[in-house]
């Protein structure tokens, strides 16, 4: 008997675990497989990207300028699993300097003494947007920076002028920029710099060959950047973006869904103030798949400070604790069954 009560005992333990983590998909806490590219000729810019992180609940925010920061508009999630504050995944400032991350193998950084601390790869794309205008002032902005967190992420920055740079771990420890050579540049999930991990990659060879063939300005267009989006997608991809930073337009897609579009003007969504729509809501065709996600009372907040993770119970430790209460309940009563029988049988003898 005491050994059935043992086997009930492990069988709640092993309830509550799987409760307390059926939310975790580990898989989907990094962007493991997105891509990023951009290309500019003559006066034309563009930018493009595949965010693959699996997540389904994708939100834009818009976050207006004030005397000392720069208007932008970022993409990301609300429920992005993150230890503090909150992660951008990518987006584009008021003057056209645009940017994403993609994950790399991790790096053996070194220590940069003296320097500024960041949050997290996401809020220093914030920074880096929110206090430069293009990549020469972004190149001089970072210095001032430690980097010694970010071994395991790349950047992709780009402008309106057409200049972009790659911010890569070196053999060094050190982040280091590697500019664009000729009409585009891609990353990634492999570091530029440090390719033993992760390349050949077909993501990135198949978008460097879409841009090779770019040959005049006629050719870069955002319908053919979403051919490369959509050459370059996977099934974990959760939403696409094309951003031309010369004219401060964005083009958002959800979940492989290449068909319908959410276009924003950058400058008239500044324009409303700081807001944000959740991708279920702008693409009311997939909202049945979609969770539903709380609506905010009043006006948007301001997004800019960081939001910590606050310590409590969550949802899957609670349905977890709740599935076992019957079970508790159950080895309780044959608990006291068995003692009851122990008593009976000692009262006979």
């Amino acid at each position: 008997m005491k050994r059935i009560i043992a086997i009930l005992w492990i069988f709640v333990l092993i309830i509550m675990v799987d409760h307390s983590s059926e939310n975790l998909n580990f898989a989907e806490m990094t962007p493991e497989s997105c891509t990023v590219f951009t290309a500019s000729m003559g006066g034309t810019v563009l930018f493009g990207n595949n965010e693959d992180v699996g997540d389904k609940s994708s939100t834009v925010w818009f976050v207006r300028a004030t005397e000392k920061y720069y208007g932008w508009v970022y993409f990301g999630f609300r429920n992005y699993p993150i230890i503090r504050g909150h992660f951008p995944m990518g987006g584009m400032n008021d003057q056209g300097l645009c940017f994403d991350i993609t994950s790399i193998p991790e790096c053996r950084m070194s220590s940069y003494p003296g320097k500024f601390p960041i949050v997290n790869g996401g809020v220093f794309g914030e920074t880096v947007l929110r206090n430069c205008k293009n990549v020469d002032e972004a190149m001089q902005f970072i210095e001032q920076y430690d980097l010694s967190s970010l071994g395991d992420m790349q950047f992709l920055f780009a402008d309106a002028e057409g200049n972009s740079m790659a911010l890569c771990p070196g053999t060094d420890g050190k982040m280091k920029v590697v500019s664009k050579a000729g009409v585009y540049q891609v990353t990634t999930n492999f570091n530029l710099l440090q390719r033993n991990q992760g390349y050949p990659c077909w993501r990135y060879n198949t978008a460097s060959e879409m841009l090779s063939y770019i040959k005049s300005e006629d050719h870069l267009t955002v319908e053919y950047f979403l051919e490369i989006v959509r050459a370059t997608c996977n099934q974990g991809t959760t939403y696409s973006t094309i951003y031309d930073p010369v004219h401060r337009v964005a083009y958002f897609y959800n979940k492989q869904n290449f068909e319908d579009v959410a276009v924003f003007d950058l400058k008239e969504e500044l324009e409303k103030g700081n807001h944000s729509y959740d991708a279920f809501r702008l693409f009311p065709k997939k909202a049945a798949e979609e969770p539903e996600e709380p609506e905010s009372p009043g006006e948007a907040t301001e997004p800019e400070e960081p939001q910590p993770v606050t310590e409590g119970t969550s949802p899957g430790s609670l349905s977890g604790f709740l599935f076992a209460i019957p079970a508790v309940a159950l080895i309780i009563l044959v608990a006291l069954v068995y003692r009851k029988m122990k008593k009976v049988k000692e009262e006979v003898h």
